[in-house]
């Protein structure tokens, strides 16, 4: 028996190339999801669903991870404006299932290429939990490849080898608008050099390490980043500070001087904020460590013989 299209008396749709090329590879859940959306926009796991009659909203976000990995669709935000991840999926779960990680890198080599990796710089094979999670970072987060990798071979090095610390390290990173290889470069080479301006305040406090806690090494930083000191400032101040040598009491001292605009140890002396020589106070008060308190005693030199 032959057969041969009836007269279309309905509405149509036009199927992207795309779909039909797909078809041979395709379940029914999948075609029936991407003829829906094309022709309604719905792409809400849970309305599709509904509509086609899925057994649950879980076969819908494997079909909409296929097709975003397939390259028929892009996820938006809430405002409906394209992000590059899939927000829906991301919103209903805090990471992808294993079936959705199958899903996607069945369109996207970029997924399998992530894994081995990441295999590679964690020294062995990682568990499909980690592996839903750096996959997760990839599809729902939308952070490039490299990107994560970088992060990924960053904190091995550090010892952290778990991949919910990785995950919450470059969300944080995200969040802070790093979210691209060239600036995740730039954040480590600005930890580099904060790690070693660390070493060298340890140094000038004579302490065994640089082990500061996250609020001094954030006070650390101003002194460079926000004031530009340099050693020789950092230096006098912690001189200045007498028997007071601490992070955040040498901190007020460098925030006051910034504040009178001094920038160099010249410019304290210039301005009168030592007036002696070569003698420090043995407990200086909050006055004469932010002002004017003596720290050296003058030099006098013998003459006429006595």
């Amino acid at each position: 028996m032959a057969y041969r299209l009836c007269k279309n008396l309905g509405d149509s749709i036009r199927v992207p190339q795309l779909v039909i090329s797909k078809l041979p590879q395709l379940e029914d859940d999948w075609l029936r999801v991407a003829l829906m959306v094309i022709s309604t926009g719905e792409t809400d796991p849970a309305r599709l669903a509904h509509s086609l009659r899925l057994k649950s909203p879980e076969k819908a976000r494997e079909a909409l991870l296929f097709w975003k990995g397939a390259g028929l669709l892009e996820s938006c935000d809430d405002s409906g404006s394209s992000t590059g991840d899939l927000a829906n999926a991301s919103k209903v779960r805090s990471h992808m299932t294993t079936p959705e990680v199958t899903a996607a890198a069945r369109n996207d080599p970029a997924i399998a290429a992530l894994v081995q990796e990441s295999q590679r710089l964690m020294g062995g094979v990682i568990t499909q939990s980690d592996t839903n999670i750096l996959v997760s970072l990839y599809v729902a987060d939308g952070l490039p490849v490299d990107f994560i990798l970088l992060g990924v071979a960053h904190f091995v090095s550090l010892g952290k080898r778990s991949a919910r610390y990785i995950e919450r390290a470059l969300l944080g990173w995200q969040a802070e608008g790093i979210d691209t290889l060239e600036a995740a470069e730039r954040h480590l080479k600005l930890l580099t050099l904060r790690s070693e301006r660390e070493a060298e305040v340890a140094r000038l406090f004579h302490l065994t390490d640089s082990k500061f806690t996250k609020a001094e090494q954030r006070l650390i930083a101003s002194w460079y980043e926000e004031f530009s000191y340099d050693e020789s400032m950092i230096s006098e101040a912690i001189a200045y500070a007498g028997e007071k040598q601490s992070v955040r009491y040498v901190n007020g001292i460098l925030r006051t001087w910034y504040s009178k605009g001094y920038r160099t140890v010249r410019d304290v002396i210039k301005d009168g904020a030592l007036t002696t020589q070569n003698i420090q106070p043995t407990n200086p008060s909050a006055k004469s460590v932010l002002g004017k308190g003596p720290r050296r005693a003058p030099v006098f030199k013998q003459t006429g013989g006595k």
